[in-house]
């Protein structure tokens, strides 16, 4: 279980079922964000603003269906609230990261107690 924005999530970073989930989800955003582009038209064109609202929900739908695909329907919703935004979504995407770089160090300390093998460590013990 990992905790992000005070939301807790069925998620573990020793789970290949996890990985592998997270794995597509990120594969499918890269290819989804290859047809998402930035308002082409000058900020003085009237049709800017429209241009760049389409793009924005472009972008927050790409990152709502990453987040869903990894963690289950509805979670980018409660993370990202009634009122997304690409700011809302870098602050959650920074939290996840350094979530699950934390979590990983964590096993990895804990993996450390049971290496060199138990035999190793009483030999060692002994001299």
């Amino acid at each position: 279980m990992i905790t992000i924005s005070g939301i807790e999530l069925d998620f573990d970073t020793t789970a290949p079922e996890d990985i592998l989930r997270f794995k597509e989800a990120y594969e499918a955003m890269v290819e989804e964000s290859k047809g998402i582009t930035g308002p082409t038209l000058s900020e003085g064109d009237p049709a800017f603003l429209d241009a760049y609202v389409e793009m924005l929900n472009k972008e927050l739908r790409l990152f709502g269906n990453f987040i869903d695909g990894i963690f289950g329907d509805g979670i980018a919703e409660q993370l990202l609230g009634n009122k997304p935004s690409l700011r809302k979504v870098n602050a959650v995407m920074d939290e996840m990261g350094d979530v699950l770089q934390k979590d990983g160090e964590e096993y990895g300390l804990s993996l450390k107690k049971y290496q060199p093998n138990r035999a190793t460590r009483r030999a060692q013990a002994k001299n």
